[in-house]
């Protein structure tokens, strides 16, 4: 199913434009990456179906989403573990959290420590994509910490219990996929940018 997704896909765009070797095994990356993310969101949402907590499944992917957009962070080394915190992140512990009732003090801690860890290692890049350009680092952090600001607005003006505990896990989440420990433990180098003489 995937090699029919991908080489009819890499067939189609061929037809419009030409691709060299470079730009086919680029394409090739892409829609690997895309097929994958389609088949494990997909596999998300079926269990968020089954266990009652759709909503609070594709919210959580929102909020998600949007900070680790800007301030990426650790990928899994394997399929197989890729898969695992995947589950465990947007199946099994959301399933948890949700209703939790936090004390106030808890809350501030986690938006603390998410500010900070921001501040000080957004935007985590990977070995696979490396932030070379000094603009595009500065730039990421800048909007890493603006949203962080916004998900802060937002959890201290709702009254939703279970949307405070996503915005809450979303950026906990992000904070350790951020964390340089994350990537010292999981055998990742971190700051994979400084390994390329061009800063631009």
């Amino acid at each position: 199913m995937k090699e029919k997704f991908i080489n009819s896909s890499i067939n189609f765009i061929s037809k419009y434009q030409e691709c060299d070797d470079l730009k086919l095994k680029r394409l090739k990356y892409g829609l690997e990456g895309i097929y994958s993310l389609i088949v494990k969101i997909s596999v998300v949402i079926l269990i968020s179906i089954i266990t009652k907590t759709l909503t609070e499944t594709l919210l959580f992917i929102l909020f998600y989403a949007g900070i680790r957009t800007f301030s990426f962070g650790w990928h899994a080394n394997s399929n197989i573990a890729c898969w695992i915190t995947t589950l465990l992140i947007y199946n099994v512990i959301l399933y948890f959290i949700i209703n939790i009732d936090y004390p106030i003090y808890i809350s501030h801690i986690i938006l603390g420590i998410s500010l900070i860890s921001m501040l000080l290692w957004a935007p985590a890049d990977t070995p696979k994509r490396p932030l070379i350009r000094k603009k595009q680092r500065l730039k990421s952090k800048i909007l890493s910490i603006t949203v962080l600001v916004l998900y802060a607005v937002i959890y201290v003006t709702i009254n939703s219990n279970p949307l405070k505990n996503i915005i809450l896990y979303s950026l906990l989440i992000q904070t350790i996929l951020i964390n340089p420990i994350t990537y010292k433990i999981t055998n990742t180098r971190f700051n994979n940018y400084k390994y390329y003489k061009k800063n631009n």
